[in-house]
């Protein structure tokens, strides 16, 4: 049981980390309000996840 949840944890990291490197990767692209607009975009989204979050209880 205790296994499940250390992959489960891994698995986890290796997605935010393929998802930060693309991101990183496709930043060099964009201008400057670009930058700015995906950088509200995830601030924004990281905000969301940690009401829902907290609304769960964790």
């Amino acid at each position: 049981m205790k296994l499940e949840y250390i992959l489960i944890g891994f698995g986890i990291l290796f997605c935010l980390a393929g998802i930060g490197y693309l991101a990183a990767e496709y930043v060099k692209y964009l201008s400057e309000t670009g930058r700015v607009v995906s950088l509200l975009l995830t601030v924004g989204m990281f905000g969301f996840l940690g009401k829902y979050f907290e609304g769960l209880g964790w």
